[in-house]
């Protein structure tokens, strides 16, 4: 017997031994006949002539009998065929095909043979295309829905309609032929713009604004300080950050040893149960100088807690965006930023710098080097020749970001902090001393004195803020 040619001339139908069998699902019943004979052309006109005589698969009453709405299939599709996905995505998927979401409203009355091409078509200018054009024109950010997310509810769609498919309840997948559509509208201008890969990366690239940040997220507290480190010079997923227990912190013998590192093999997607990470694989993260001086004074300050305690314990993640988080930006004036930028900011930096795509893209867990270039293509030097970068001592490249603030704060800001620092530790400056107005003047002359030697290039006299503070 010949192989099943493709096409579907030739559905419904399947080789059984030295016959070719007639096989479907209908009114809730299988029908499996033999065609008695074992070419495909003749087993063809017999299902023809089979489905004509039975009124099987005929456009009308029957049909309609057969397939459900989206609304009582979505139910069947969500206990059945959701067991594979990712905890996240499986909670996305119950949201969308729930009644206050984005797919029921517009589909859930239809029966999925009534979800054509077409009605999609229609959908899509009316939810997606005409709410990007008018947040364009300056209507409020709530009332746009971006290409992105449109793509994301047609993904739920599909899958739903596949599974229907799987069960031959439906012919084809109309989400499928939609996507065609789509293609050819992102070969125009605007298509391929929205098309861009990076159009949604916005890293911090000023070194003063990433000092601002870390000391903001030092003054809200430990935990705000370790999530903001863990993400900036880590490059880790908030939900991986979230995942991070003590026993994946590898300490080595101190901040000096390179062998210095995390192991995120967790994530915890919204706070939620844990899981593995994106990738399903652990991989290793180089551990900046500064995060393991920030981690191990946390791990001090708990009295070394068991090796499956999370590290950023209690923290959950709504409330740090809506409360911690913002007042952290304020703090900075870095003005408006999601959490996801620093973690694209670890990775910019890093390419900016010259290290290679291969490492950093291992760094942030990646499937592959393809998906960091496709990503970071603007930042990866392109026909531009970048020195690699260059370590100091017991650094590895996670300490660049550290390097790179450190090397912009302003040595009047950091002279006049020191300043105040000793003042207002001397005792001097407690109410009541006669000595107090004197005092003033010695420290305002020194304050002076600090800012005259930062304008000549001369070194902070540390000495002699000692000595005013002994003698005051």
């Amino acid at each position: 017997m010949k192989r099943k040619p493709s096409g579907l001339k030739y559905r419904n139908l399947s080789a059984r031994g030295r016959s070719i069998y007639y096989e479907r699902i209908w009114l809730g019943k299988r029908i499996c006949v033999s065609t008695k004979t074992n070419d495909w052309s003749e087993a063809a006109s017999f299902r023809d002539l089979y489905e004509e005589k039975l009124g099987i698969g005929r456009r009308g009453v029957a049909l309609r009998a057969e397939a459900p709405t989206l609304a009582d299939f979505a139910k069947r599709y969500l206990d059945e065929d959701t067991s594979h996905l990712a905890p996240t995505t499986k909670g996305e998927r119950k949201r969308m095909l729930g009644e206050n979401g984005p797919l029921l409203p517009a589909f859930g009355a239809l029966r999925l043979d009534e979800i054509t091409s077409g009605r999609l078509r229609e959908w899509w200018s009316a939810e997606v295309t005409a709410k990007v054009l008018a947040s364009k024109k300056g209507a409020p950010a709530r009332v746009g829905r971006s290409t992105k997310t449109g793509r994301t509810y047609l993904e739920t769609l599909a899958g739903v309609l596949a599974y229907a498919v799987e069960l031959e309840l439906l012919e084809a997948n109309a989400v499928d032929a939609f996507r065609t559509v789509l293609r050819r509208k992102t070969r125009t201008q605007r298509g391929r713009a929205e098309s861009d890969p990076d159009r949604t990366i916005d890293p911090i690239e000023n070194a003063d604004e990433l000092a601002r940040l870390v000391d903001s997220a030092a003054q809200e507290g430990t935990t705000a300080h370790l999530l903001v480190l863990l993400l900036l010079d880590a490059g880790l997923r908030l939900g991986e950050a979230l995942g991070l227990r003590w026993k994946h912190v590898v300490w080595a013998e101190s901040e000096d040893d390179p062998r210095r590192a995390l192991v995120v093999a967790e994530s915890r997607p919204r706070g939620g149960a844990p899981g593995p990470t994106k990738s399903g694989r652990a991989r290793r993260v180089g551990l900046s100088k500064r995060l393991h001086r920030a981690l191990l004074a946390e791990y001090r300050a708990r009295f070394a807690p068991d090796g499956e305690a999370l590290v950023l314990q209690g923290l959950e993640p709504g409330n740090f965006r809506a409360r911690d988080w913002r007042r952290i930006v304020k703090r900075a004036r870095i003005g408006h930023r999601a959490l996801k930028d620093l973690r694209d900011t670890f990775a910019s930096q890093l390419l900016t710098a010259g290290v290679q795509l291969g490492y950093v893209s291992q760094q942030l867990g990646h499937a592959d080097v393809a998906v960091t270039a496709r990503h970071y293509a603007r930042w990866a030097g392109g026909d531009e020749y970048r020195a690699p970068l260059q370590l100091g001592p017991n650094e590895l490249p996670a300490d660049v970001l550290a390097r790179l603030a450190e090397s912009q704060r302003s040595p009047k800001s950091w002279l006049s902090d020191a300043v105040d620092e000793v003042a207002a530790t001397s005792p001097s400056s407690a109410a009541g001393d006669a000595d107090s107005d004197a005092a003033t003047e010695s420290y305002g002359r020194l304050r002076e004195g600090a800012e005259l030697e930062h304008e000549t290039g001369l070194e902070p006299a540390t000495s002699t803020l000692a000595t005013w503070s002994s003698t005051n």
